[in-house]
């Protein structure tokens, strides 16, 4: 009693994007050009209501995290502030979280890529110009514990 079935699903179609569960997505943000909220899609539904519903993890740009004070990193002498530096100077860093909620399906702007450090590179490497949403995985943060870790790979 009480409690209406959701109706899940793994993707949707919007005009010729399809947008599926996992895929990473920029969602609207206004006010921020710079700083785009970018999310992992964990599930889509539709409620009872008929509205469509995504659950996102989120993941934190460099200049949003507040760890630094609890930095891990794999190079403990790597002072801070050189690391920040690096991460703000070198756009596309983006930290995975637990911070996780839902959100109308309608606020998904259009999908976009996090990779891997190396394939990053490799990307930008090879002069691919549709880098403007592509991003790089630079870590993990918890902003509850407000702990950073740093992907192994990465040193500046």
């Amino acid at each position: 009693k009480g409690k209406a079935k959701k109706e899940f699903y793994k993707a949707i179609c919007r005009g010729k994007e399809s947008i599926r569960v996992g895929d990473c997505a920029v969602f609207l943000s206004t006010g921020r050009p710079n700083l785009p909220y970018i999310g992992r899609i964990d599930t889509m539904w539709q409620s009872w209501g008929g509205n469509m519903v995504v659950r996102v993890k989120w993941f934190y740009h460099p200049e949003e995290t507040r760890g630094l004070a609890r930095l891990k990193h794999p190079k403990a002498r790597i002072r801070i502030r050189t690391l920040v530096t690096f991460f703000v100077a070198l756009q596309g860093a983006l930290f995975q979280s637990p911070h996780a909620d839902e959100n109308d399906v309608q606020t998904i702007s259009h999908k976009c890529e996090v990779l891997s450090w190396q394939e990053y590179r490799a990307s930008r490497g090879a002069g691919d110009e549709s880098t403007a949403d592509t991003y790089y995985l630079a870590g993990n943060y918890d902003p509850y514990a407000n702990v950073i870790t740093v992907e192994p790979s990465l040193a500046p």
